[in-house]
């Protein structure tokens, strides 16, 4: 039996692995984040932080061309092709897995602090009053969006920031940044509004800290934007949680909404009009509904039931937290 066979072969004992510690996250949890995967970061990041560019971009494409060259001789229905089809999709399974996917299986924020899935129309107004209060505040201290330097908030996080090769196709799939699990470069999408450029490079650190869970990550996200020194950064973090929650009241209390955006500031009305209006121009087309097919299942795949509306859940944590802290006197 030669390397190519014994690596296809062992694609089905990595798919039984995985189910069996995604069913089983407390491997995970004593022992992969602080033993494999920081040992991992620190070497990817080590090589990658040297070069400009995101390598992880070009990796993609480069595997992409061979996984269509390899699916192509597959038709010629020789063994051999086939073999080296499988054992191509192992290596990368296994690469995957090893470098970051693995966190996709460690016990969650929410289990951990026992935050609920629901919440109380009282809760989300209190949370919503406050965030809005907040950033209107922010108003008055805001410089030129255009003026501030995204590079320097990295470097407050060690973050292994890149600008994305292909900024334009990434807006066609309504993609703001992504984070490559095979380099630990967090990618961003530096064509999107500058208002929404802080709270995504913050979500991108969050993944490449080991958090895989997309509401976990936009928390995070939100925590470390709104605790920022710089106004900007923390108007980025309350207007990304603002959204956010207005969108819960557009959901469930529409009759509500108008009584919230009475509240905001005139700048505030105008950055939420401007953000509408850009993605407006880039959703619903076929590369974002199939790119939004795809990674839903990805997503459901990998631990995150809810798939691609796992995003949406970050306004019970953002709630939860405001419940527990700052607005812990208004559910007393």
């Amino acid at each position: 039996m030669n390397i190519k066979s014994i690596f296809a072969l062992a694609l089905i004992p990595q798919i039984l692995l995985v189910n069996f510690i995604k069913n089983n996250p407390s491997i995970i949890d004593d022992y992969y984040p602080d033993y494999l995967y920081s040992n991992i970061l620190k070497i990817n990041s080590f090589i990658y932080s040297r070069v400009n560019i995101p390598v992880g971009e070009i990796l993609y494409l480069i595997l992409i061309i061979i996984l269509i060259y390899l699916v192509y001789k597959v038709f010629s229905f020789k063994l051999n092709d086939s073999v080296n089809l499988l054992a191509f999709i192992s290596i990368v399974y296994f690469i995957f897995y090893s470098f970051w996917g693995l966190n996709y299986f460690k016990t969650s924020i929410s289990y951990e602090l026992n935050i609920k899935n629901d919440y109380e129309f009282e809760e989300l107004d209190n949370t919503l009053n406050f965030i809005i209060t907040k950033i209107n505040e922010e108003v008055p201290l805001l410089q030129d969006f255009n003026e501030l330097d995204f590079f320097e908030i990295t470097r407050t996080t060690n973050l292994n920031v890149k600008q994305s090769l292909a900024p334009t196709y990434l807006l066609f799939q309504t993609v703001s940044g992504h984070f490559i699990p095979f380099t630990s470069e967090s990618v961003i999408n530096f064509d999107i509004p500058k208002i929404d450029l802080p709270v995504v490079i913050f979500h991108e650190y969050a993944h490449q800290m080991g958090y895989a869970d997309e509401a976990e990550a936009s928390f995070i996200g939100f925590m470390k934007a709104v605790k920022s020194d710089n106004a900007n950064v923390r108007y980025s973090g309350y207007f990304n949680a603002l959204l956010n929650l207005l969108n819960e009241i557009n959901k469930n209390h529409k009759e509500e909404l108008e009584d919230y955006t009475s509240k905001l500031n005139k700048r505030v009305i105008s950055d939420i009009n401007y953000n509408i209006e850009f993605w407006s121009k880039y959703s619903d087309n076929y590369f974002d509904k199939v790119q939004k097919y795809i990674y839903d299942l990805y997503l459901k795949s990998n631990n995150q039931e809810a798939g691609i509306m796992t995003y949406n859940k970050v306004s019970n944590l953002i709630i939860d937290y405001y419940k527990r802290e700052e607005l812990s006197e208004f559910f007393n």
